[in-house]
């Protein structure tokens, strides 16, 4: 069973300088058994790799850093717990 995720929404969050200082990206998803999930991740910055603005990224490279970030949320490592 496959999940189809898909990004519904990407907006920009601006300091007083109108310089970018993070991105909200929205998923949604559907599989064939009706079963959905939603996600909103914030990409920073920091996560931008070294002496990248968000100038320099295109809207595909921030949608890629927030799926990377949401599945290491729902994958985490063997070592974590579960509460």
């Amino acid at each position: 069973m496959t999940m189809n995720i898909y990004r519904n929404r990407l907006s920009y969050d601006f300091d007083s300088q109108g310089n970018t200082i993070d991105a909200m990206v929205g998923f949604n998803g559907l599989n064939d058994q009706g079963e959905t999930t939603t996600a909103t991740i914030k990409v920073t910055q920091d996560m931008l790799g070294e002496g990248k603005t968000f100038d320099d990224v295109s809207s595909k490279d921030i949608t890629e850093l927030a799926k990377k970030k949401w599945m290491g949320y729902i994958q985490p490592e063997s070592t974590s717990t579960q509460q």
